[in-house]
């Protein structure tokens, strides 16, 4: 099983890259590097890479992950949200997101799946 392990400070820049910035690497670190702010500006590069590297949209599932208990989020999106991370408290009370990316492979194939099932000639 492989899994991408962030730190809550990962999830923090990922859900604020989401929802303050179109979830755009470029535009974050655009604003990043305006403010001055060049390690936060390294690690969110580090973080893109990581995105490439597996090929997920790490932005949109942890702004989602993060909402995840609010009385808006659908029940099925809270229950495929759970199936494909896990939040671990670790000992010394610092928290991270687990991501199973097979899980994420196995959603992905299902939602495409489904897609081409409406398409002509399927």
């Amino acid at each position: 099983m492989n899994v991408v392990c962030l730190s809550a400070e990962d999830c923090r820049l990922l859900a604020r890259r989401f929802a303050e910035h179109g979830n755009s690497h470029r535009r974050m670190a655009g604003a990043l590097k305006e403010a001055g702010e060049l390690e936060t500006l390294r690690r969110v590069g580090a973080l893109r890479r990581l995105e490439a590297s597996f090929e997920i949209d790490l932005g949109s599932l942890c702004h989602r992950f993060a909402r995840r208990n609010h009385p808006s989020t659908h029940p099925l999106e809270r229950m495929v949200l759970t199936y494909i991370a896990t939040w671990k408290h670790r000992p010394d009370g610092a928290g991270e997101l687990w991501i199973h990316l097979d899980r994420v492979r196995e959603v992905r194939e299902l939602i495409e799946e489904g897609e081409r099932v409406g398409e002509p000639g399927a």
